[in-house]
C-alpha cells in the first residue's frame, strides 16, 4: 500500500471513531493493531486532521546531489 493510501486509512478510522463507533470495531474491521489506531487518536487529539497527514519518508538523505546523479 501506498503512503498515501495508509493517510487515508488513517483519516477514515479517526473519523469512524469520532462519529460514535467503538475503537474496538473499527480495529476489527481494519484488522489493524490496537496501538495503531490509539496512536492515531492521540495525533488526531493534539494536532488535528493535519497530524494524520502523511510526513517525509524516514531514511538516509543520500550521497549524490542532483548534479552528480545527472
Amino acid at each position: 500500500m501506498d503512503r498515501k493510501a495508509l493517510e487515508e486509512i488513517r483519516r477514515r478510522a479517526v473519523a469512524r471513531v469520532q462519529a460514535g463507533e467503538s475503537p474496538e470495531a473499527v480495529i476489527r474491521a481494519l484488522g489493524m493493531a490496537r496501538a495503531c489506531l490509539y496512536n492515531w487518536r492521540s495525533l488526531y487529539r493534539a494536532g488535528g486532521w493535519d497530524a494524520l497527514r502523511v510526513g517525509k519518508a524516514p531514511g538516509r538523505e543520500p550521497r549524490l546531489t542532483g548534479r552528480h546523479r545527472r
